[in-house]
């Protein structure tokens, strides 16, 4: 661990070059051209991008740069974009540099809608959705396109596997579940750049989760100001309605970008369980419907960046999710039949409120030492409140009928710092990325549950509980990538020590563990020639349960159904490989295969005894995942494209019986989609989409899962010369999304139909204000441990 330490930080103390580069900016009239926005690139080093803004006299300097050939690029409204190649081999003035005007306004720039790229890199896939169709979508419905991405009962799932990190330009999104969904339906499409596939991650990221999707937000480089406002309505089941803004403003040193949503709405899902009950000969058929209100949801995010110099910059941001008016009702009612005949019912109403709020505050210094050589410091802070008060009620419809009720009510509030050490240099031999980070958690569960006595409600001692848990993660990485003729090649090793700590005042017991992890990843690529490629990759990744997974707490959703976590919970091991091939860019197949060690999953376990439903978060021994992926991309006409990606895959799944003995379950799938975009007038900005998807089925432990398939429509227009934009979805058709998990094995006979109000219509509009040849600014996401949530 020491050696690995020192190796990280070797680099620090290597050789640096400080060249400066200067000049100035007039126009046709030889006037000065003041607040230019000036980038400076390496012509060999892509990942360099440096930036400046001209002073008011049109002055202009770059320092720390070392003996390198680069790009001089300069934007600013009203004049033509202007590039120079430069070789800077010394102290170097340029001459000066006069700028032409535009000759259009900026109100008859056309801005094109296209149609979105795949971008196929060593490590990942990039999915480009800026000023397409997507753009009038939100966050979530551009993730469910982006290429290899399935989602069902309201999850994502990537190859089969569900343990996935989401985050927001490289950091880490401190929700899940409903919370996840609802936050990125908050984010609008026009704010996403592209959607980053990251199946194997590199060194630099976490190790946490079996796969990586990256949401990309729009990038700036010039000043001035930006905003729009935009809201939406989606009807399905139930309304739901969106009103948000974005603003962005930069000056010379200072920029501030911001983005508030606000959401309202009824968010809806339906579940129907059939359980049979063999011993008793008796079958139980229940409905739970359930209505999430959430009357006010605010989304907010903030940054302001300060760079007072073009070698070092400062930025602090906040973001966060509040929605303290959430509230819900479930309704279940239960019909129990014995040898086929109707026996006897009783309905639930479960009346919730629900509030929470997260929030999250960031800051980073980065310092460029050189064109090749910068450092990165950045630390967060995150709390996060999650409330969940039920008042249970049930009504049994019997000879003698008879009211039952109960109170739960679930506090649990979750502390998360970080500070992570980020070191690049771009040497002769190899390019350098190593990195230090600790992270900080504590979670703190309370749960109340009182039993209703005739006339006022008791604490039940037996059912409450306090939970608490602890855990710090220690890590460094040390990546290199190497370009030598044909072949590009990757490889890394991130090192983590984690120690947590568990402690249930119920179970009167501590639950404490030490563990240490070395994370290896290798990537390498040939291109043979101008039309074909070849690439290998293998990983290794860690999955940690969700901190609410470990409380060993029952969360009772019905006197008959609840939910119970597992404080001795093992994190999942998982270890990747793939090949894949390139034709031309356009045709691609990967086949992969990936070993997951103890994976967390909820399942659910019928007591014949009691006649309880219970969903119960297990680890199971192992899955494997087999598979190929194809994709191709066709130009069949200058307006329509279509884009197919489809593969056969088979899950390998094992699962120990309460008798030890162990079951196998696996099945063989399929599953593709077909993406296609029109292009209906260019000159007006008109353009649709049709896209159709679909998967013949999958497993979860020994449970199976359905097929599903889904149809999608959407169409956007762009009015008053590319201000304003309208766009139109329609979700799932024929609501294809619905999916039923069954386990039929041993003594358990259950199964249960998901249906989360996907089939829906959307409207949205967009206006921009300001000036709307300006990228947006891109707003800083949020870290690391937050996904389990």
């Amino acid at each position: 661990m020491r050696i690995l330490f020192s190796l990280l930080l070797l680099p620090l103390a290597g050789f640096t070059q400080n060249l400066t580069l200067s000049g100035h900016i007039r126009d046709e009239k030889h006037i000065a051209v003041p607040y230019a926005n000036i980038t400076l690139k390496s012509s060999k080093d892509s990942s360099f991008n440096q930036r400046a803004v001209a002073t008011p006299d049109g002055a202009f300097k770059f320092a720390g740069l070392a003996k390198d050939d680069y790009k001089i690029l300069i934007n600013v409204v009203g004049f033509v974009s202007f590039e120079q190649s430069v070789e800077v081999d010394r102290d170097m003035e340029l001459p000066i540099i006069n700028l032409q005007d535009e000759v259009s306004q900026l109100a008859e720039v056309q801005i094109t809608t296209i149609k979105p790229k795949i971008i196929r890199k060593i490590d990942r896939v990039e999915f480009s959705v800026e000023n397409t169709v997507l753009s009038s979508a939100n966050a979530w419905e551009i993730v469910k396109r982006a290429p290899g991405v399935q989602s069902g009962g309201g999850e994502l799932s990537l190859r089969g596997s569900k343990s996935i990190l989401v985050t927001i330009n490289d950091k880490k999104v401190y929700l899940s579940g409903d919370e996840l969904k609802a936050f990125l339906e908050s984010t609008g499409g026009n704010e996403v750049k592209s959607v980053e596939i990251i199946t194997n991650p590199p060194a630099k990221y976490d190790a946490s989760g079996s796969a990586v999707i990256n949401i990309k937000l729009k990038n700036n480089l010039q000043s001035g100001y930006k905003g729009s406002i935009n809201s939406s309505h989606t009807q399905g089941i139930y309304a739901k309605s969106n009103f948000g803004t974005n603003q962005y403003i930069k000056g010379q040193k200072f920029a501030a970008a911001a983005n508030y949503t606000f959401g309202n709405g009824i968010f809806y899902n339906e579940i129907s369980e059939i359980t049979d009950y063999v011993v008793q000969q008796q079958t139980w058929y229940n409905t739970l419907r359930r209505k999430n209100f959430r009357d006010a949801e605010h989304t907010y995010r903030f940054n302001v960046e300060y760079t007072p110099d073009s070698l070092n910059t400062i930025t602090i941001g906040t973001n966060g999710y509040i929605a303290k008016k959430n509230h819900a009702l479930y309704l279940i009612p239960t019909a129990i039949y014995e040898n086929g005949q109707y026996k006897y019912s009783f309905d639930t109403r479960n009346e919730r409120t629900t509030p929470r709020s997260n929030k999250a505050y960031n800051i980073s210094y980065e310092h460029r030492f050189s064109a090749k050589e910068s450092l990165n410091l950045n630390a967060d802070f995150t709390k996060d409140l999650n409330r969940a008060d039920q008042d249970i009620s049930t009504i049994y419809h019997v000879a003698d009928s008879y009211f039952g009720r109960f109170k739960n009510n679930n506090d649990q509030q979750i502390r998360l710092f970080s500070t992570q050490l980020d070191y690049r240099n771009n040497m002769p031999l190899f390019e350098l990325e190593s990195g230090l980070k600790y992270s900080k958690v504590n979670a703190d569960n309370k749960q109340d549950f009182q039993q209703y006595l005739p006339g006022s409600f008791a604490a039940d001692p037996a059912l409450s509980n306090t939970y608490r848990y602890d855990e710090s993660v220690l890590a460094g990485y040390i990546g290199l990538h190497k370009e030598i003729k044909n072949w590009s090649l990757k490889a890394g090793l991130r090192a983590e020590h984690t120690a947590t700590l568990g402690n249930s005042s119920q179970q009167q017991e501590m639950n404490r563990q030490s563990y240490y992890n070395l994370f290896p990843t290798f990537f390498a690529q040939n291109k043979l020639n101008d039309s074909h490629t070849l690439g290998l990759s293998y990983g290794r990744r860690i999955s940690r349960p969700q901190y609410s997974y470990l409380n060993p707490s029952k969360t009772y959703f019905s006197p008959n159904s609840y939910l119970v976590g597992d404080a001795k919970l093992k994190p999942a091991i998982t270890d990747k490989l793939s090949i894949s091939y390139a034709y031309k860019g356009n045709y691609r197949a990967e086949a992969y295969y990936s070993y997951e060690q103890n994976p967390t999953i909820q399942l659910p376990f019928q007591d014949n005894v009691n006649n309880l439903l219970i969903q119960k978060v297990t680890n199971i021994p192992g899955n494997r995942y087999y598979g190929i992926d194809f994709s191709a991309n066709f130009q069949l006409a200058p307006w329509f494209t279509i884009d197919l990606q489809a593969g056969p895959n088979r899950v390998e799944s094992s699962f120990k019986l309460s008798d030890g003995t162990m079951l196998y379950n696996r099945t063989n799938s399929l599953n593709a989609n077909i993406d296609q975009q029109y292009i209906i007038s260019k000159s007006d900005g008109f353009s649709a989409n049709v896209n159709f998807s679909f998967t013949t089925g999958g497993i979860q432990g020994p449970a199976k899962v359905s097929s599903m398939s889904s149809l999608n429509f959407s169409a956007s227009k762009k009015l008053f010369s590319n201000r304003a934009e309208i766009g139109l979805m329609i979700s799932d058709v024929y609501r294809g999304e619905k999916m039923t998990v069954s386990s039929n094995y041993a003594d358990q006979r259950n199964s249960f139909t998901y249906y989360g109000d996907t089939q829906n219509i959307r409207f949205s509009f967009k206006y921009n204000l300001g000036n709307n040849a300006l990228k947006s600014k891109a707003l800083k996401g949020k870290t690391s441990e937050q996904s389990r949530l």
